[in-house]
């Protein structure tokens, strides 16, 4: 939801929403694309494949509810070609690529910890209320949404398990809970002993906050 807006209220309204829905032609749509490509973003950088490929996404989703409801005949942008996006291959921290990014600033778009990394940064946060949720993110690779939108009714803490079915993300000053980012992130992981003494720990912490706090707890689950 989130990017669907992003995309039609700076991109789509502002290259095309001069255009009369019934004179949009694949011409203007390819024009569009042939600026986003050479244009940087408010941080300097071009737009990736990826992005280009969800905008276009976006606005075919649009252009194919105008045609249910009549409005058009064809979708414009059917058979606009894009670079194909290829996924950045992940680069590890390592002591000489720190130093690096500290002196230039450099930095790769897809970047991992050390096992030292990570174990300092746990360490780091080992008093925080959350500690929890940063031992699933870290350990079970729970995206920040998923982890967001869990929920104790998806925690099985005697069979071990974790099942991801919703994610909780927010798009200005709104939150909102939907669907898993992909029909296969829809998953059952299974925790170790560690990790289900944690959550343990968590919901006893969380039952004592209830307690403390009365009427003023809001019940989300």
């Amino acid at each position: 939801m989130r990017s669907y807006t992003e995309h039609v209220d700076n991109v789509l309204i502002p290259h095309l929403g001069s255009v009369r829905l019934g004179e949009l032609s694949g011409r203007q749509v390819s024009a569009m694309f042939a600026t986003l490509a050479t244009t940087p973003n408010k941080w300097g950088r071009l737009p990736s494949p990826s992005t280009l490929h969800r905008i276009r996404a976006t606005l075919r989703s649009a252009l194919n509810a105008a045609i249910r409801d009549g409005l058009i005949r064809d979708n414009p942008a059917r058979f606009i070609e894009l670079p194909a996006p290829r996924r950045p291959q992940a680069q590890v921290w390592t002591d000489h690529r720190v130093r690096h990014w500290r002196r230039t600033g450099e930095r790769f778009s897809v970047a991992v910890w050390t096992a030292q990394l990570l174990a300092e940064f746990l360490k780091f946060v080992a008093d925080d209320r959350l500690y929890a949720m940063w031992w699933l993110v870290a350990l079970r690779g729970l995206r920040r949404g998923e982890a967001a939108g869990l929920r104790w009714i998806d925690v099985d803490l005697d069979e071990r398990v974790v099942m991801i079915c919703q994610q909780r993300i927010t798009f200005g000053h709104t939150t909102a809970v939907g669907p898993p980012k992909t029909a296969a992130s829809r998953r059952t992981i299974a925790l170790d002993t560690t990790t289900a003494r944690l959550l343990r720990e968590h919901r006893r912490r969380q039952d004592e906050e209830r307690l403390a706090a009365g009427d003023r707890w809001v019940e989300s689950g």
